[in-house]
């Protein structure tokens, strides 16, 4: 079925109805229930501060006033994440031992760029 651009519709209607305000009140029962199956999470970040010139970071150049737990030993977590000046990093641009973040790239660092090791562990219920 074609139609033309010149057709045009026509509805008629014997009655216009006016919107009329009410008001309706409706009882709703939602129960809340706890979720059993979020898992627990930990999470943990070592800091230091780049002086310009290494790439081997250790437990001794954490800035402990944020935490002094060291680098954590990544066989016992769930997720590792490096951020350097708040930019997250390719895994392939460092490896994570226990006590020991050791850089990848050519280049270092800018001196003062913050770094910080993310640990993620994901606990099972």
């Amino acid at each position: 079925m074609t139609f033309s651009k010149k057709q045009s519709h026509t509805v008629k209607v014997r009655k216009v109805f006016d919107c009329v305000s009410s008001t309706s009140v409706i009882h709703l029962s939602i129960p809340i229930t706890k979720s059993s199956n979020v898992a627990k999470v930990d999470t943990y970040q070592y800091n230091a501060i780049s002086d310009g010139v290494q790439t081997v970071y250790t437990n001794d150049h954490e800035l402990t006033e944020y935490g002094n737990r060291g680098i954590l030993d990544p066989t016992t977590v769930s997720y590792v994440n490096l951020f350097i000046n708040g930019v997250l990093q390719p895994p392939v641009t460092y490896v994570v031992k226990k006590g020991v973040l050791e850089l990848r790239t050519e280049d270092v660092p800018i001196q003062g760029a913050p770094i910080i090791v993310q640990f993620i562990t994901i606990y099972h219920s």
